[in-house]
């Protein structure tokens, strides 16, 4: 189909047009994700590094886990800026395909440290004994390395060919990763995006089978458990739910969108339609800020999988309050766990 063909409907602006209330709300949406996951992340990280000394298979998913959040959101301001110039990227390509490679990383880091997360809960209360005995750390240490290294090299393309990320409109605005056009790499494209369905698709798989079998283990154990481990079974069942509803909240909606968003753009779903690829492209920003909830709910998760660090987020919050109302700064011992 030719661009005079496909364009007969409506202009080249038209085609990639985006509604300014989305614009606006999700650079709102952003700037919360911005004020919130940085502090609720450092205080994260401080946490998991210095107040914790022992080191776990699981508390090398989270610090993991963290960075990767902190990283996301330090460039997020970015992003801000460019949704509040209602989609003009004011900055070079390389910074575009830049901050594209980090939402990349944290993504699929996330998503693969949760199912790794979901599989040593699962096999922490099947077969206790052996988890406890198993050489957690190494394990551990080498996945996150694996899953690191995976997410960077998937990522690098991006960064190299940096100017395929940028794309001029009529009106001289530049849209960073709303389109794939000024490049002949539809194949390539669509080939990487498949990639990234196929990974969260197998990952989303573990995280419900492994999840679903701790659900049915704990509860054929109901009736023999005493009340010091039925507090063992409603924290293990909110850290389940937990799981379950950053991957429905933030990862579902964002990759089913995509994937239909993605074969509209790249023109293998044709459609003239614009009034139709306007709310396709207004959803799609919409699954992006959900998306983005992640970096403010896997701190949570780290709620439900330690007492400790709900009384370290409980008495620095005090300290914080008491800083605030009576001007003056908290004493060392105040933020220190009991």
């Amino acid at each position: 189909m030719t661009n005079s063909t496909r364009f007969e409907n409506c202009n080249e602006k038209q085609f990639y047009d985006t509604s300014e209330v989305t614009y606006t709300v999700s650079a709102i949406f952003y700037s919360v994700i911005v004020l919130v996951g940085v502090p609720e992340n450092v205080a994260a990280l401080y946490f998991l590094i210095c107040k914790r000394k022992e080191l776990t298979e699981a508390k090398i998913y989270m610090i993991s886990l963290t960075v990767a959040d902190l990283l996301f959101v330090t460039f997020l301001p970015l992003w801000i800026d460019y949704y509040y110039r209602r989609g003009n990227w004011i900055f070079s390509s390389f910074v575009c395909s830049l901050w594209g490679s980090l939402f990349y990383i944290n993504t699929y880091n996330t998503i693969f440290f949760l199912a790794a997360i979901s599989f040593i809960r699962y096999r922490a209360v099947s077969q206790p004994v052996t988890a406890a005995q198993s050489r957690q750390i190494v394990r551990g240490s080498v996945l996150t390395a694996l899953i690191w290294t995976l997410t960077v090299c998937f990522s690098l393309p991006i960064v190299i060919n940096h100017e395929d990320y940028l794309f001029k409109t009529n009106t001289s605005n530049e849209r960073c990763f709303e389109s794939h056009e000024a490049k002949d790499t539809r194949t390539q494209v669509i080939v990487m995006h498949m990639l990234m369905e196929l990974g969260f698709v197998l990952s989303f798989v573990v995280v419900i089978t492994n999840n679903v079998l701790i659900l049915r283990l704990l509860s054929a154990e109901q009736k023999a458990l005493r009340t010091s481990q039925n507090k063992f079974k409603t924290r293990a069942s909110r850290l389940v739910l937990m799981v379950l509803i950053i991957y429905t909240v933030s990862f579902l909606p964002y990759h089913v969108v995509h994937l239909l968003w993605t074969l509209l753009v790249l023109n293998f779903w044709k459609s003239d339609d614009c009034a139709f690829r306007k709310t396709v492209n207004d959803v799609h920003h919409i699954s992006l800020c959900l998306m983005c909830t992640n970096c403010i709910l896997d701190p949570i998760l780290y709620c439900f999988m330690t007492t400790n660090f709900r009384q370290y987020l409980k008495k620095l919050r005090l300290s914080f309050t008491r800083k605030c109302l009576l001007g003056r700064s908290p004493k060392p011992q105040e933020i220190q766990l009991s």
